[in-house]
């Protein structure tokens, strides 16, 4: 049994507003990173970043009865502990946000972290949601306390249409945990706080038949434990030569299309061999579990040694922010750097 995806979504998975579909023969990348600009690998930033000096943020404008009022959605949520590779994740669903509005509307978005690490917001439309994230140059260092301070209420969005509401949602950065699966060697190394833990035998997509497993950079999104994955979500009958029915343990969701990492007993002797699954990084029941117990959701995983490279989504298919050089995220942002003061 070669698995794919799981049934039904987590409620944090709708910030990403992407319908499920398939474990790397799904849904093509919408928004495909290219490769010359890429980061590999962006390192923790820096503890005593260089001064940076803000850009004045215009008055936001407010509309006062509005004949649509849109609350926008937030992640992480208030209290967590998040992984390096989490952007604060702001999304209007099914609402586009004028780019005349975005510098006014940024203003209002007061992003403070301890210590003091600058970033920049990003504005992105996918099938029809308006998303604007925030991340820093490089991963966030472990340990940083992050606060947003969304003051949205009333202000305008787009003709006739305001956000409803003020936020205020702070959150944690853990250890850094950033993983590297190699699908040439088939093997996952895991680097905790800058020290190699564990390499891991594991199998990757099956490029031969199309389910390659997105190259880049990824997050995990959610730890979902149990996963019940059915060849038939994404059309292939169960009793097909490809087909399969089964749940497994310790996943990890990376995309909303269906990428996991998880344990994939039946699998077992393809590990460090071949890449054998629809998409999903499959290893032992032993490693999947040593390796839920470190996680956390916005922990890094890093695809490469792909022969048919298939790029991670930017937007929309999950966190694929950090597929975007700095320069490139700069230029969708409409103040530019903020200083994290």
């Amino acid at each position: 049994m070669r698995p794919t995806r799981a049934a039904g979504l987590t409620a944090a998975l709708a910030l990403t507003g992407l319908a499920v579909t398939a474990c790397g023969g799904g849904a093509e990348a919408e928004q495909r990173p290219a490769k010359s600009s890429a980061p590999s690998s962006p390192a923790a930033a820096p503890s005593s970043p260089a001064p940076v000096t803000e850009k004045p943020a215009p008055e936001a404008a407010l509309l006062k009865g509005a004949a649509k009022v849109v609350r926008p959605e937030i992640a992480p949520a208030n209290g967590e502990k998040v992984g390096v590779g989490q952007p604060i994740a702001i999304v209007f669903k099914q609402q586009k946000v004028s780019a005349k509005l975005r510098a006014g509307i940024e203003g209002r978005l007061k992003v403070s972290t301890s210590p003091k690490v600058p970033g920049a917001w990003h504005w992105n439309e996918t099938k029809g949601d308006t998303r604007v994230h925030f991340r820093p140059e490089k991963f966030w260092p472990a340990g940083t306390e992050v606060t947003l301070d969304a003051r949205l209420a009333g202000v305008q969005l787009a003709e006739g249409t305001a956000a409803a509401g003020d936020r205020k949602v702070s959150f944690t950065i853990g250890d850094s945990m950033v993983n590297t699966v190699d699908l040439r060697t088939r093997k996952l190394t895991v680097v905790r706080n800058g020290e190699t833990l564990r390499t891991i035998p594991v199998s990757g997509g099956d490029e031969s038949k199309g389910f390659g497993t997105r190259e880049g950079i990824k997050t995990i999104l959610a730890k979902e434990g149990r996963v019940v994955m059915d060849s038939l979500s994404i059309g292939i009958p169960r009793n097909h030569p490809d087909g399969f029915y089964g749940s497994y343990e310790y996943s990890m969701r990376e995309t909303v299309s269906g990428e996991y990492v998880h344990a994939a007993p039946d699998n077992a002797e393809s590990f460090g061999k071949e890449n054998v699954s629809h998409g999903c990084i499959g290893m032992s029941t032993a490693d999947a579990k040593w390796l839920y117990g470190l996680s956390l959701k916005g922990d890094v995983v890093q695809v490469t040694g792909s022969t048919k490279p298939k790029p991670m989504d930017r937007f929309g298919n999950g966190y694929g922010d950090w597929n975007l050089s700095w320069e490139e995220w700069l230029e969708g942002s409409a103040l530019g750097i903020r200083t994290g003061a």
